[in-house]
């Protein structure tokens, strides 16, 4: 029968037996513990073992690198299966990233890569390690970078760009920076451009030709790195300050890049198209002689020779037209934004990663170990012009060979913000430029835009 209490008279009290909280205490502490394990991946090592070298790898490992422009990846690969240590274990490049070209793109890629477990190993962009580590993705690497043989030093900004939280989530893998292509046939593309205004001055077209610059303007990172080349150049401050926390776009040099590339769109120095290129299309452009200048990256100097050799058993008019432009350029560092100036560029590259996920976390260390020997890095940087990230190489005599790789040593690198949530950042950023870049805004209109990018990117920073 149902108690019923009769008015201000209390029920009495429910005893429960002690032995109910003891099994209730119980049962919280194993799903605590429960939990703690599941989000630690079921027992998977949250950092390298440096043991696991003193052990025969085994066992398949999955590279992952993006597109393999340069087809160095490949033979990387090729290279670590050859190897007496991998009797036992074998890696696979995979590249096919679904159409995804550009670092934005390879970025959705490898987060979704990551979380399903599909890579051992990944050629990860140097702008997102910071996300990748405050999100717990890598394994920590500290341990092997402290083991490494010290002569195999690394250069110091790759190493700023593998560090967060006082720890080291990657190895450097290969260094980048903008640099210059321009023609050496003909009378208006012989000679390296003295400073960023005379390029322009000589890239606007004369009756009949074609616009004669080519860099990347589409809404994507390219177009962060043209705007911070320039804007570095011009003499700004770090767009972000040091501790992460406060935007600093809007700048007198921030203004000057902006105004230097609605100036170029105006005097049809580059064309409007260019507001929806990327590498690829930038490199077609020149490579098939439709421009006189390139902006682009080092390993373009190999890729123009790769394109000449594929292109020539078809005999078509782009073949012969890649061939001749494979046989008449030239490469030298980003210029100055005025005569005598600093070269200034932006650093770029890819650092070699390990995924919590990792399937196989030991072959892993073991073929990160072999891509990042002095003997791999140095025939990135002779075979596929990879500007090599350790500071020794750079007096070997086959990496000073290339001009490419002279060409970045002659620039003073800066690097973008070194904060987790880069890639919103560098959104807000390009989103905005290319909407100005398009719409050809005036002088008051410039001046507003990076009041806008400023506002955006501080709210970026708050959010974290």
């Amino acid at each position: 029968m149902w108690f019923r209490p009769q008015r201000g008279v209390r029920p009495p009290p429910i005893k429960h037996p002690p032995w109910l909280y003891v099994g209730l205490g119980i049962g919280a502490l194993v799903i605590v513990v429960l939990l703690f394990t599941l989000s630690r991946g079921s027992g998977a090592p949250d950092r390298v073992d440096t043991a696991w070298l003193d052990q025969d790898p085994s066992g398949s490992v999955v590279y992952c690198s993006g597109a393999d422009v340069s087809g160095s990846q490949q033979r990387s690969v090729e290279d670590f299966n050859s190897s007496r240590d991998s009797a036992n274990s074998k890696a696979r490049l995979v590249d096919d990233f679904d159409g995804a070209e550009t670092a934005d793109q390879q970025r959705l890629e490898y987060i979704r890569r990551t979380k399903a477990g599909e890579c051992d190993v990944v050629y990860l962009d140097v702008i997102y390690m910071s996300e990748f580590a405050s999100e717990q993705r890598l394994l920590d690497m500290t341990s092997y970078l402290q083991q490494r043989d010290a002569s195999e030093t690394f250069d110091a900004r790759m190493m700023q760009t593998v560090a967060f939280d006082e720890k080291s989530w990657g190895i450097p893998k290969q260094l980048d920076g903008g640099v210059i292509y321009f023609r050496t046939d003909g009378e208006r593309g012989t000679v390296a451009p003295a400073s960023w205004q005379e390029l322009l001055a000589r890239a606007v077209p004369e009756p009949g030709e074609r616009a004669g610059l080519r860099f990347q303007l589409d809404a994507y990172e390219g177009l962060t790195v043209v705007f911070l080349e320039l804007a570095y150049a011009a003499g700004a401050e770090p767009i972000v300050s040091e501790d992460g926390k406060r935007a600093n776009i809007d700048q007198p040099a921030t203004l000057k890049a902006l105004r230097f590339l609605r100036e170029a769109l105006q005097r049809r120095a580059v064309p409007d198209a260019v507001t929806r290129q990327g590498d690829a299309g930038s490199f077609y452009a020149f490579s098939s002689g439709r421009a006189r200048f390139l902006r682009s990256w080092p390993y373009v100097e190999s890729q123009l020779q790769t394109a000449a050799r594929s292109a020539a058993s078809g005999g078509s008019i782009t073949a012969a037209a890649r061939q001749r432009t494979a046989d008449n350029h030239a490469v030298v560092a980003l210029p100055p934004w005025r005569v005598g100036d600093q070269r200034v560029g932006i650093l770029g590259g890819h650092n070699l990663v390990i995924p919590r996920t990792a399937k196989n976390p030991r072959a892993a260390l073991h073929l990160v170990d072999f891509l990042t020997s002095k003997q791999q890095i140095r025939r990135d940087a002779v075979t596929a012009s990879l500007a090599p990230v350790m500071p020794a190489l750079w007096n070997d005599r086959g990496v000073r060979a290339n001009r490419a790789l002279r060409a970045v040593n002659d620039l003073e690198l800066k690097l973008r913000p070194n904060i987790a949530n880069y890639a919103a950042v560098s959104n807000a950023i390009y989103t905005t430029l290319r909407r100005v870049l398009s719409n050809r805004v005036s002088d008051a209109g410039l001046s507003s835009a990076l009041e806008d990018i400023e506002g955006e990117v501080q709210s970026a920073l708050d959010e974290g």
